[in-house]
């Protein structure tokens, strides 16, 4: 169930509950008959109880919370409709869920609070090796080039004939438009601008295609010729989120797979819009879990660690654009990276 659709589910569990509730509080105040007290009672907790699952750890306790007032006013009018003041032990169950529901909460802020610590060390680990990457181009190309350049002017300058000087311009022209090429590759990386000016669909086909041309591996961009415009149907945030995705997913396979072909693929189904990512390389040792994203980097394999990074944050941005992420690995047979966005 998406994001958006597991919300709505919620509120609307969450308001029947409170209504039935509302309703048996009434008739207990009133000293309206006791059966139809009892039958408001345990019909506010069914809702109640049935959307602590579709909350986080906080919403879920005040949804058990209120689900176990509405089981202690049944129990209530359970015991003086029977006249059976045994039955009062029956308030040890609800009592016992609360307290159940305390300590799962306890231990489920814990684990949040490893997940929050994981994504900020993904993000920050994300950050530095980006930083170093072009640090590293900068310095090895770049500035090694420019440095050639200068090298090369001085020397003609020196030598003072015109043949030198015209053969040291033609190398420095060269020497140039070789950084011009590494430059436009570098901003590319920081922010696609055919992103922002054409949107995700252009941005994904000249993603492709400068893949396949910078490591020499066929990448097929597939989009389903009614789904033309789907660009159109995210915002710009989501979009970027969608092209690093997709990119993450591109540098993953033609880094660690050791693939022959990679294909994108671009579907929808009115519901929602799938976009897959999927290689014939040979897989990961230990397929992830994709609902447990901070085990990704221990199911890695041991020298890839900057994959387990990348994965993580892959799942982190897909989190903020409240859609699913999806992996899908069979050793010696590919991987597939699914990622599902409701509409």
């Amino acid at each position: 169930m998406s994001g958006s659709r597991q919300a709505r589910w919620g509120l609307a569990l969450q308001a029947a509950g409170t209504c039935l509730l509302a309703v048996a509080v009434v008739l207990e105040v009133t000293d309206q008959p006791l059966p139809s007290e009892l039958a408001l009672s345990l019909a506010a907790a069914t809702p109640f109880l049935g959307a602590a699952p579709l909350y986080t750890a906080g919403r879920r306790t005040w949804m058990v919370v209120a689900g176990a007032i509405a089981l202690m006013l049944a129990v209530a009018s359970l015991v003086r409709i029977t006249e059976q003041p045994l039955l009062n032990a029956l308030h040890v169950v609800p009592l016992l869920l609360v307290v159940y529901t305390a300590s799962t909460m306890r231990s489920a802020t814990h684990r949040d609070r490893g997940l929050q610590r994981e994504r900020v060390r993904a993000r920050h680990d994300g950050a530095e090796r980006e930083r170093r990457r072009w640090a590293r181009e900068l310095h090895d190309d770049t500035l090694q080039e420019l440095g050639a350049v200068q090298v090369v002017l001085s020397s003609a300058a020196a030598d003072g004939r015109p043949e030198a000087m015209r053969g040291a311009i033609e190398q420095a022209r060269a020497l140039v438009g070789n950084q011009i090429t590494s430059l436009r590759h570098l901003i590319t990386d920081l922010r696609p601008l055919v992103l922002d000016e054409l949107g995700l669909r252009a941005a994904l086909e000249a993603l492709c295609r400068r893949t396949s041309e910078t490591f020499g591996i066929p990448v097929d961009l597939r989009i389903d010729p009614q789904q033309a415009d789907f660009s159109d149907r995210l915002t710009s945030d989501a979009q970027a989120h969608v092209y690093r995705i997709v990119q993450e997913a591109l540098t993953n396979a033609v880094k660690h797979a050791q693939p022959t072909r990679i294909t994108v693929g671009v579907e929808a189904d009115g519901h929602e819009m799938t976009l897959t990512v999927a290689d014939d390389g040979h897989g990961m040792p230990q397929p992830p879990d994709s609902r447990r994203w901070p085990t990704l980097r221990a199911a890695a394999p041991p020298a890839s660690t900057v994959r387990g990074v990348g994965l993580a944050a892959m799942h982190e941005r897909a989190d903020l654009i409240d859609a699913q992420l999806t992996i899908r690995s069979v050793p010696g047979k590919g991987t597939s990276v699914i990622l599902s966005l409701p509409e």
